[in-house]
């Protein structure tokens, strides 16, 4: 597609926001701009369509009128069609790093649904994937949520995966009687009776020492 990008000097006033914008210009990002232009100058200028709505740059719009400028560059895109010139506008708002309003965005990829119908540009052009579209186009209550399902399943089990290879891995390692236990001091005569409780379940198992015990409460539970 070809198009024309030549850079063009405005008066502000002749600058037509566009009235269902998606990106959000919140005051401090706006004072943040207004002092990159004053500190850098124009490193953007603003993209309008054939009438003038802004494309790209209302938050530089914005920082204009806070400098109190009357003039800016702007590029003037006279080349594309309404549904080109939105389209564009949402793929600049998409790829940019700022909050949106979802409601507008759902509107715009509704009406671009139709209106790109046959044209060389697609709502896959604008930076959403198949997923992103089927969810951000559909009401919430009609939204297919199997691809919500698969995603969180494979991460559950994946999660699973990795919680038995973390365990597997320290099995072996030792740690503290007091951690199993939940206690760490008991008294002398306390001490006394776990050795000799130890040995008699030494002998009645076979084993010795950690082994014995498991061995000896398992089965005992598995008596109950």
């Amino acid at each position: 597609m070809s198009h024309t990008s030549s850079i063009e000097i405005w008066d502000i006033e002749k600058i037509i926001p566009y009235e269902a914008n998606a990106k959000k210009h919140p005051k401090e990002q706006v004072k943040k701009l207004a002092q990159a232009i004053t500190k850098f100058g124009w490193t953007q200028p603003i993209v309008v369509d054939v009438d003038g709505v802004i494309i790209a740059g209302h938050g530089r719009r914005l920082a204009a009128l806070e400098l109190k400028l009357t003039k800016v560059p702007v590029i003037h895109r006279a080349d594309l069609t309404k549904a080109e010139a939105d389209a564009l506008r949402l793929a600049d708002n998409r790829v940019a790093s700022t909050d949106y309003d979802q409601a507008l965005i759902q509107d715009e990829l509704r009406r671009l649904a139709d209106e790109l119908e046959g044209s060389q540009i697609t709502l896959l052009d604008i930076g959403f994937d198949e997923k992103e579209l089927e969810f951000t186009m559909s009401d919430l209550g009609e939204v297919n949520d199997d691809f919500f399902v698969e995603d969180v399943g494979e991460a559950v089990e994946q999660q699973k995966k990795e919680n038995a290879k973390a365990i597997e891995a320290t099995d072996d390692v030792a740690a503290p009687i007091g951690d199993a236990f939940g206690f760490k001091r008991v008294s002398i005569a306390q001490s006394r009776a776990i050795r000799e409780m130890m040995s008699t379940i030494e002998t009645s198992t076979g084993k010795v020492g950690p082994e014995a015990l498991i061995l000896f409460l398992s089965d005992a539970l598995n008596r109950k």
